[in-house]
């Protein structure tokens, strides 16, 4: 199965409706400081990693995470086409560039995530 750029993403569908930023100005004596900051933290990872599978889809390319690619053929690539946001890391790599088992993790990955 080849992996279309216009329909890959791995950003959740309804992450931006727990919009976490009203939060303190709705509630700003009872909100709990531990939890807000862990869930400003995910949204803000979610819209870079947004802004960032834009840019590579413009480019042709997508968005490999770190898990589905074996770390010597990642070494390989290098700083020139990684992408790092928050604590995961992400490769910049064209559809046909995929080998069959990072096709196959890259699959599992996204049924993770939904």
């Amino acid at each position: 199965m080849t992996i279309k750029v216009e329909n890959f993403t791995l950003i959740p569908k309804d992450y931006k409706k727990k919009d976490p930023r009203t939060l303190l100005y709705l509630y700003p004596n009872s909100v709990n400081l531990v939890s807000y900051a862990k869930k400003m933290q995910q949204f803000s990872f979610y819209q870079s990693l947004e802004i960032a599978e834009d840019l590579a889809k413009r480019q042709g390319f997508i968005l490999l995470p770190w898990e589905c690619i074996h770390w010597q053929r990642a070494k390989a690539f290098g700083v020139d086409r990684k992408i790092k946001i928050g604590r995961k890391s992400f490769f910049l790599l064209k559809p046909q560039e995929l080998t069959k088992n990072e096709t196959i993790k890259l699959e599992n990955y996204l049924a993770e995530i939904s």
